[in-house]
């Protein structure tokens, strides 16, 4: 989180602490050295997020050699005195790129402009940092067997991450975790930081879209709605289900096409419905049970129904209409 600082003074001191005060970090206190190496010139890149001992920031903390010049003095260079550290463990300081660059002039002369700056620098006293790099690894290590259980080809893309992740103590652990399954599409992923007492401390976020491409069941001709779904009426073709969602997987049944579908479109599971025991129209099994006598005759299903439902038929003799309990496909029962 960036803060932004003021500063007033008056014009008797402004020549004085004007460039050492307006542009030093929240943190800094009075120089506490400016001597430097020397040697030819190397190159060092400036970490855009860094953890620092106290009580003197050593630029070996903010930085790393990147250059072979600056590998072969970097015991020395390390070392160098910069800014005092805050007195505050656990506080982020934020930096942009300008005052960095002017209090780094400020700090070591002319030797600034062998480093190589981040548009912003976060500095934490004390703790530890996770850094983008070591970030991302473990955000893959955490997706990569869940991606496995989704089956089809998976791939990750379009991951939305913090660029770092601060924890306070070096005992505080990150935890990565989902509060749902992963699925095709977008999934919010919680980071969070965890105390040795098992509190959480703080908690961040990350995204990750997920592409998955598997075969899936489509329809091999133009189905209508209410049209039984048999075998022949079923193709397959491959498709991303990260735009597709709730797709029928093959099973269960059987089924009747609940709303229209074209050719080559794929199913989901809005398309489909069970198949009722009894249907509109069918010719089915009347049984009438009384305390002595068992009757059997033939009637038309007036509606449709499950087993143990009730549905109105006609019966064929005597085209009385009445209600009767679904027992299987072929038989309603009046009791």
């Amino acid at each position: 989180m960036s803060r932004k600082w003021s500063l007033s003074i008056n014009g008797k001191t402004a020549l004085r602490a004007g460039l050492a005060l307006c542009l030093a970090l929240a943190v800094l206190a009075a120089p506490v050295g400016t001597g430097a190496a020397k040697g030819g010139k190397w190159q060092a890149l400036v970490r855009d997020a860094v953890c620092v001992k106290g009580p003197d920031v050593l630029l070996g903390e903010i930085a790393d050699p990147v250059d072979a010049t600056a590998r072969s003095q970097w015991k020395s260079l390390a070392g160098i005195k910069l800014w005092q550290a805050s007195d505050r463990p656990g506080h982020v300081v934020n930096v942009n790129r300008d005052k960095l660059e002017k209090v780094l002039r400020y700090y070591l002369g002319e030797m600034a402009g062998n480093l190589v700056l981040p548009n912003q620098m976060a500095v934490q006293t004390g703790g530890r940092v996770i850094n983008d790099a070591e970030l991302k690894e473990r955000l893959v290590a955490f997706l990569t067997p869940r991606g496995k259980d989704l089956g089809g080809d998976v791939e990750f893309k379009n991951l939305q991450m913090p660029g770092h992740i601060f924890l306070q103590s070096p005992l505080d652990k990150l935890v990565i975790s989902m509060n749902s399954d992963l699925e095709p599409g977008r999934n919010e992923i919680v980071l969070s930081g965890i105390g040795p007492d098992g509190r959480v401390l703080s908690r961040r976020s990350a995204v990750v879209f997920v592409d998955v491409w598997k075969t899936v069941p489509v329809a091999a001709r133009p189905l209508n709605r209410m049209e039984r779904l048999t075998k022949d009426k079923v193709s397959f073709r491959r498709v991303n289900l990260a735009y597709k969602p709730e797709v029928w997987d093959g099973t269960g049944g059987p089924w009747r096409m609940a709303r229209t579908l074209g050719r080559g479109q794929v199913f989901t599971l809005s398309h489909l419905e069970p198949v009722p025991l009894i249907e509109k129209g069918e010719m089915v099994t009347l049984v009438y049970n009384g305390d002595r006598v068992r009757l059997s005759i033939k009637a038309e299903a007036l509606g449709e129904g499950g087993a143990g439902q009730l549905v109105q038929v006609r019966n064929v003799q005597s085209n009385k209409v009445i209600m009767a309990t679904v027992v299987d496909s072929d038989t309603v029962v009046v009791r």
